[in-house]
Formats: structure tokens, sequence, C-alpha cells
């Protein structure tokens, strides 16, 4: 009888042990490929963040050093405090930009308070009334006309691409209809549809801002108009996909929906209203020199090094100027797929490791079980290759028996596993992806706190396959040696007593 019918008669005669065997070896190759699909599916869906969630790192002037702030006195009592150090220059822009691994920027600290004769979401100054017997002393008297100008004053950023500021890239506000701004754009502005259905506004038409000394300065004519009127022609709606509560200490210019992104053109002729005010004339001419400018880079495993670049270099003058990452929106969105990741590499090690060593254990106990039978084989002058080849053959028709069900059963058990990940990991249905904070200088800071909808494939591929079944095959195998070759050294009258 050849070994090939021994092996089968063996299984045939031990079918519980067997059971039990290929039970163990189903749960090890079905823990690898559901572990290898999880793991997959998680790093596949962090590289698309990474190349689509653009995430950089800051330049940012340290304003707060008080080495560089200087006072004016304008007599009468008015002065003003403002910070006189080291900028981030246009030059340091482009050598920064040199670095491979930078794609583009964005100056964040572009903005102007400007006034416009659209009705915006009603804030703080809506609910109020005017003063009827305001105090000269105040400086600013709640009449007519300061809430006038504060119910229709909203912040307006420069924009030179729409696609690379951080609200749109971050998917905080979206475009609906028309486009987004673009370098090329002259006199162009992109506002929220919220503010357009409120104004019966769309796409071509066109809105008037201006630049009121009363946002500028404590004075007696607040809505005096300073420079010339800037007309800008909307190219876009964007829609903020969130809710900002409404609030009664909130401010209009604070609201997201009232805020209104133009061009850099756009921009720098309202700047220039400026010059008309002798307190902001410096200010308004500073178009080369900016505060806060953010780089974006390809992956954000790259920040590191190029900061590290950045500060390396002798031609880049860092004096004051501070360096910070910006990745907390990508940190946001690849917390869940993190989790996941960690969670199977658990369930990898528990089939490689654990069960391995399981499987091992278990082999090497019944393969000391058959030291008897094993001295009979070698009495009757059956050679040792052969007695091992029979071992082997039952050892790999159990494992394969136990791969073709894993492989059977993985596609879907991966699937339902892929699905309960993604509802664990899922955001709370009452918890907002984004929230507004609103800072010391009463600027709307979008803000992502939490994960968008978790995507994850869950389909186990040939590779992982491949995979699973040369480590079970070689886990048994392995153990088959190991075990027979401890047998193998004791003498047959031994190995029958």
């Amino acid at each position: 009888m050849n070994i090939k019918k021994r092996a089968i008669l063996y299984l045939k005669r031990k079918k519980g042990r067997m059971l039990f065997l290929m039970s163990l070896l189903f749960l090890m190759s079905i823990s690898v490929l559901i572990g290898l699909s999880l793991k997959e599916s998680a790093d596949q869906e962090l590289d698309r963040l990474r190349l689509s969630m653009a995430s950089g790192f800051i330049l940012k002037a340290n304003a707060d050093n008080e080495m560089y702030k200087e006072v004016t006195d304008y007599g009468n009592g008015a002065t003003s405090t403002y910070y006189a150090g080291p900028m981030i220059t246009d030059e340091m822009i482009e050598k920064v930009l040199s670095l491979d691994g930078v794609e583009d920027y964005s100056v964040i600290d572009e903005i102007h308070l400007a006034w416009t004769n659209l009705t915006l979401r009603p804030g703080m100054y809506a609910g109020m009334e005017p003063d009827p017997n305001p105090d000269p002393n105040d400086l600013i008297p709640c009449t007519e006309e300061t809430l006038e100008l504060d119910r229709h004053s909203t912040r307006v950023y420069a924009c030179r691409n729409g696609n690379c500021h951080k609200n749109f890239r971050t998917g905080a506000l979206s475009i609906t209809e028309g486009r987004n701004l673009e370098t090329e754009d002259h006199f162009k502005a992109v506002v929220s549809d919220w503010l357009a259905e409120k104004n019966r506004l769309s796409v071509g038409d066109t809105i008037t801002l201006e630049t009121k000394e009363g946002n500028y300065d404590f004075t007696e004519k607040p809505l005096k108009r300073l420079g010339e009127a800037v007309t800008v022609e909307i190219a876009g709606l964007f829609h903020a996909n969130f809710s900002q509560p409404s609030s009664d200490m909130t401010l209009e210019q604070c609201y997201v929906e009232n805020i209104i992104y133009v061009d850099e053109d756009a921009y720098f002729k309202l700047q220039d209203n400026l010059k008309e005010h002798a307190m902001y004339q410096d200010i308004a001419e500073s178009y080369e020199e900016h505060h806060e400018v953010e780089f974006l880079v390809k992956d954000p495993a790259q920040i590191d090094s190029i900061m590290q670049q950045i500060r390396d270099r002798d031609d880049i003058d860092l004096e004051n100027i501070e360096l910070e990452t910006d990745s907390s929106a990508y940190e946001a969105s690849a917390g869940p797929y993190r989790g996941i990741r960690i969670f199977s590499m658990a369930l990898l090690a528990l089939g490689l490791c654990g069960m391995g060593v399981i499987l091992y254990l278990l082999i090497h106990l019944w393969m000391q079980g058959r030291r008897h039978e094993v001295g009979i084989y070698r009495s009757v002058g059956m050679k040792k290759r052969e007695i091992l080849g029979q071992m082997l053959i039952e050892c790999f028709a159990v494992s394969f028996a136990a791969l073709a069900l894993a492989f059977l059963l993985a596609g879907s058990a991966a699937a339902g596993c892929a699905d309960a990940a993604k509802r664990l990991a899922a955001p709370k249905e009452k918890q907002e992806t984004y929230v507004v904070e609103v800072d010391q200088y009463f600027l709307p800071q979008i803000k992502k706190t939490s994960s968008d909808e978790v995507l994850l494939d869950g389909s186990v591929d040939v590779k992982s396959m491949g995979f699973a079944a040369l480590f079970v095959c070689g886990i048994s195998g392995a153990s088959v040696l190991v075990s027979f070759s401890k047998i193998n050294s004791v003498e047959p009258k031994n190995l029958l007593q």
C-alpha cells in the first residue's frame, strides 16, 4: 500500500481529530484574510486622504512678540499698537515653493472688513435698537448709523486660488453653482448660496463692496466711505457643509454664510481705500508682505523634512517667523482608518502568531501520540521519508480543505467586518464634522473635528489568498517536520515500548 492510500485511511479513521485540526486551520486562514482585507482597505483610504487633503505647514510672523510692537500717537489721545517686525515676503514664498514636495500656497491674513448693501444673516446687531439718548462719552454710541454699518459689514477674504483655500480644501465649503476663484480672475467673487438666495442673486450678477470709516476708526461719521466702491462679479456660490448655531452674541461678520471671497485684484483695491486714513496707510501699501502663509504639500509624511530644509537654508530668514504644521483636517479624517488598521493588525497577529503557536503545539502533541505507529512502520522496513511523506500528505490535505472553505467564505466575512468597522468608526449622527470658533479678532475659524463617512472596500484579493495559503501550509508543514525530527532519532524498539 502506498503512502497516499495510507494517508487517506488515517484521515478516515481519525475523523474527529482531523475535523478539529481543519477548524483550527480555517479560523487561522479566515483571520488572516479578514485582517489583510481590512488593512489593505484602510491603507488605500489613508493614501487617498493624503493625496486629496493636501495638508501642509504655515509660516507665521509672531505678532505677539513685544520686541516688535510699536505705538503710533495720532494726537487727541488716539493711539494704535501694531506689529512692526519681520514679515513673510514674496521672495520667501518663491524660495519655499522651489522645494521638492511643495505644491502651492495660500495667504491667510488677507482679510478686509467691508460694507455691502446686501441683507446678511442676522446677528447681534439685528436685534438691537438705537439708543434714543446716546451718551456723548461713548466711543461707539448705538445710533441708527452705527447699527446700519454693523448690520451690513462682513469679512472679505482674498483668495488667489479657491481650491487651495483651507475651507474649500477640507470640504467645509463646497461650490454648488458656477466655479471657484482662479489665479487669473479680476474682480470676481464667490458668495454663499444662503446669501445669494436671500438677496436674489445668481452667478453673473454683481455686488458692491465699500470701505467705511466706522469699521476702522471711532468716528462721528461711521458710514463715510473711504476711497472708491469696488464692484465684483459673482463667479460661483458655495454651500457650508455644516450648521453654525445662531446666537444673540454672534456678530454678523462672524457667520460663515456672510463671508465673501474675492480675487486679489478686488482685495488690493479695497485695501487701497485705507490710504485715505492716516492710521492705515502703511498697512494698505504692504502688499508684498504677509503675516501668515500656508504652504501645501503633496504628502503629509514629507512635512517634517520640508520644514527642516527651510530651517537649514541660510537664504530664508526666520527671525521672529514661526513654522507650524497644518494637518488637523487630515488627522481628523485619518483617525478612524488608523483605528481600523490597528484592529486589522491585531487580527493578523492573532491569526499569524497566536493560532500558529497553538497549531504547532497541537500537531506536536499528536505526533508524539503516533510514536508507536511510527515504530511499527519502521520495524516492517518502511523508510523514514515514506513515513514523513504520509504525515505531510495528511496535514496538507486538511490544510487545503480548510483553505478552500476559508476562500469560499472570506469575501462575505470580510464585507461583514468592513460594514461593522464602518458603523463603529462612523461619526455620531448629531456630531458636526466642522465647528466654527470666533477668535479674538472676530474672525470665524472653521475647524474639522471629526471624519467624513468611513469608506472600506472589504474585498479579498488573490495576493491575500496566496499569502494565507503559504502561511497556513508553511506552519502546518514546518510543525510536522519539527515534530517528526524528534521522533526520527529514536530507535524503533524504544518507540514500541
